[in-house]
């Protein structure tokens, strides 16, 4: 097996030369180059590229990579949520200040956009989380993706002024813009940090998992701290986040949130009508609030899955649905997450051109 650590991961010209089981570690959509690497991999391969098997710790995966033999388990999401169960966290909802929350460690395009349209749309009634030195959005970038003139027009006119935030322990370290966490887990900082001052004070949760170009679904801890707080998700950007969590018996509170925006194409469209379409919750703290007291059960039932942690079910579901020797890559990566340590590396294989050897990824 091979393992692919996606953020990091860029072609540099190796050669698969025989069928491999690829896992694919965390997101992987290049968005300054807008590219599947892992795709100009498996394209120049010796061997017929759909030999290969694909394993995306993910919900799903519909973009470019679909047609290849894969399957979609999010690993990572189990392991997160058993850390969540062995925090013994105590919920307490009966405490609503604010409209919603959203939580802002790294840059990425879409939490840029988001900070933009918080202000144009004139939004301040929030608890937040922006762990950075200082306001720095680089709008330039943004808009070389974007071709709707009203986006354009948006970022151009609006000044951001959210204040930033410092949410730490202690000896993590702070980036320019972010925080690197150290050994903390989520569940820690969840319940020591972000519990009591963030997530159970608001009313929604405007998530912004990390993925938003491609079409890929994948929920992080931002989901669990949302269900952990007893809000009502909304995903800013993200591909089919509240049809795939829905498929797994989550209450996704379409009677309240609309989550029409979740599926359009355009990746920006999904940030804007997030919020646009769903405004008069946003900017209405009573009536959210009103909301909140009448579904508690509900609330209550999405954060009974997670203890239950019906992510692991559905991975042990989907391990049993492939070959043995997938099915062996699976458990091992179920029965140990963290302790990976045999598996070949892209360097086992001849590299082409100038690729650089002892390249690790």
């Amino acid at each position: 097996m091979i393992e692919l650590f996606g953020p990091t991961y860029r072609y540099q010209g190796e050669v698969l030369d025989r069928p491999e089981i690829i896992y694919v570690n965390d997101h992987q959509y290049d968005e300054n180059n807008h590219c599947f690497h892992l795709a100009n991999l498996l394209k120049n391969s010796t061997c017929d590229p759909k030999q290969h098997f694909l394993i995306f710790d993910h919900l799903s995966h519909e973009d470019e990579l679909q047609d290849y033999p894969h399957v979609s388990v999010p690993v990572w999401l189990a392991s997160s949520a058993d850390e969540f169960v062995q925090q013994r966290i105590q919920p307490d909802w009966s405490q609503k200040t604010h409209v919603f929350n959203f939580m802002i460690n790294k840059p990425r395009p879409h939490r840029e956009f988001l900070l933009i349209l918080i202000k144009h749309f004139g939004l301040d009634n929030y608890c937040h989380s922006l762990a950075w030195r200082r306001i720095n959005i680089n709008l330039d970038s943004i808009k070389k993706s974007v071709n709707n003139n009203l986006y354009r027009k948006i970022i151009d006119s609006v000044q951001v002024d959210t204040p930033v935030t410092d949410y730490r322990f202690g000896p993590e370290i702070a980036l320019e813009q972010g925080v690197l966490n150290g050994s903390f887990k989520n569940s820690e900082t969840y319940q020591h940090l972000l519990q009591k001052t963030l997530f159970e004070p608001t009313c929604v949760s405007l998530i912004t998992e990390p993925m938003c170009f491609e079409r890929e679904s994948m929920h992080t801890e931002k989901t669990l701290m949302a269900i952990y707080g007893g809000t009502f998700p909304i995903w800013v950007g993200g591909w089919r986040l509240a049809d795939h969590l829905a498929a797994l018996g989550f209450d996704v509170f379409d009677d309240i949130i609309d989550h029409s925006y979740q599926d359009m194409m355009d990746p920006w469209d999904r940030c804007y009508y997030a919020i646009e379409r769903n405004l008069k919750l946003l900017q209405d703290f009573t009536r959210a609030r009103e909301l909140i007291a009448a579904n508690q059960h509900r609330l209550a039932h999405n954060m009974q899955l997670c203890q239950d942690n019906v992510f692991m079910q559905y991975c042990l579901e989907k391990t049993q649905q492939q070959t043995p020797a997938v099915q062996r890559v699976l458990d091992a990566l179920m029965t140990d997450y963290a302790g990976r340590s045999s598996y070949r590396s892209l360097n086992d294989y001849q590299l082409l051109g100038n690729a650089p050897q002892g390249t690790t990824y």
